[in-house]
């Protein structure tokens, strides 16, 4: 119910940030916490660091407080167990709280009982309260009726507001039926409007086409707005077909443009011709840019030079930008080099610091407490709204 100053705030993130917090704080939380929001990250970041019965306390709560996305994760959950009726309830509730998702949902399961109807009517609504992936739905469903004027308003309705998934699937629809050079003017109409993702597609119509000329320079063209990806992929077809000159050459270009994958792709060329040094160079400028891949090979390197709480930092740093696997992969490769010590001791930390893997539910299919202990078994019980709920011994 505190804010901390600012800089006490910004000391401990740096101090604490791969500790899990004690039971006091989740029991405090609980108890005092009223914003659905609030209690909705809490309940994410309690599941991330595998406190699963918190994350299910505080989920409960954020949806006693009005979350519809809680409502959501929940329905998840009942449809995992196989519960349909009661995973379509929450579903309809998160949905008459406004969440477009749980709209989105209920179409899903509408379709799939075949009821296509009622489908595209709650789809209709979820893309009128602003889903793109209904609208991308919505058009494949008029694609596959064979409505394919109301398929591309659809999908040009979903491109207008930034869809590349609309804009594959438009192309897709019109290379099938034969409309090859419809679907590269509309391309072209739509880059020339400023729309990279659209050039992308052209790049590789014209390789196809056997147009490489053309090909890469759009793909230049696509890397001075700002994308590289163009010039990489050429790359990569260069390479397939046996022209390696031009595919390194390619690479070097989506390279000095900062393409990350382009980074990675060399800097694993630099390691395998035994540069070590290069290779290191090239995996941290694709590292500085995004590339989580790349902060995982650090993560190797320095841990064999020896330097194993730089590989801890690296491989919890790529966990950061999305790699949650990788202090899992680093665990692995300590646990098959026999260090059983320093496995477990990154595995602490790496689910203290909220990285999510699959192993965690077969080494504690329970959870764990907040100081790190497996929590004792325990049954998780079904939402019911608030004026539903049964007072503590009162059963």
């Amino acid at each position: 119910m505190f804010r901390l100053a600012d800089y006490l705030e910004q000391h401990g993130r740096t101090t604490r940030s791969r500790l899990c917090p004690p039971a006091s704080f989740w029991h405090a939380a609980h108890t005092c916490l009223t914003h659905p929001d609030d209690l909705y990250n809490l309940s994410k970041a309690a599941g991330r660091r595998h406190r699963l019965q918190w994350a299910h306390l505080l989920s409960h709560r954020a949806a006693d407080y009005g979350s519809t996305d809680v409502l959501c994760l929940m329905a998840d959950l009942r449809k995992k167990d196989g519960d349909w009726r009661e995973a379509k309830r929450l579903l309809r509730q998160a949905a008459d709280g406004g969440n477009v998702d749980a709209l989105h949902d209920l179409a899903e399961m509408r379709e799939e009982v075949g009821d296509k109807e009622e489908a595209e009517r709650l789809l209709r609504q979820a893309a009128d309260g602003g889903s793109i992936s209904a609208l991308q739905r919505l058009a494949f469903m008029r694609m596959s009726a064979g409505d394919r004027e109301g398929a591309d308003t659809l999908v040009l309705e979903a491109v207008g507001h930034g869809s590349t998934g609309a804009l594959f699937l438009l192309v897709l629809a019109r290379n099938e039926a034969g409309q090859q050079e419809r679907a590269e003017r509309l391309l072209r109409q739509l880059a020339d409007d400023g729309n990279v993702s659209a050039l992308l597609h052209l790049v590789m119509l014209r390789e196809s086409a056997g147009d490489r000329e053309g090909a890469e320079a759009l793909a230049q063209k696509a890397a001075v707005q700002g994308n590289a990806n163009g010039l990489y992929n050429l790359a990569v077809r260069r390479e397939e077909a046996g022209d390696t000159v031009g595919a390194e050459r390619l690479f070097r270009q989506a390279a000095d443009h900062a393409n990350t994958d382009a980074l990675f792709h060399l800097a694993v060329r630099r390691e395998e011709a035994g540069d070590t040094v290069g290779a290191e160079r090239l995996f941290r400028q694709a590292a500085d840019h995004g590339s989580t891949g790349a902060l995982f090979h650090l993560a190797l390197i320095r841990e064999a030079a020896g330097d194993r709480e730089g590989a801890e930092n690296l491989a919890l740093e790529a966990a950061d930008h999305g790699d949650t696997e990788a202090p899992y992969r680093l665990v692995m490769r300590r646990e098959e080099a026999g260090d059983r010590e320093g496995a477990g001791r990154l595995l602490q930390q790496a689910v203290d610091h909220g990285c999510t893997d699959d192993i965690l539910e077969t080494l504690w299919p329970h959870g764990l407490d907040p100081d790190g202990t497996p929590t004792p078994p325990w049954q998780p019980s079904e939402y019911a709204p608030p004026e539903q709920h049964v007072p503590p011994g009162t059963r």
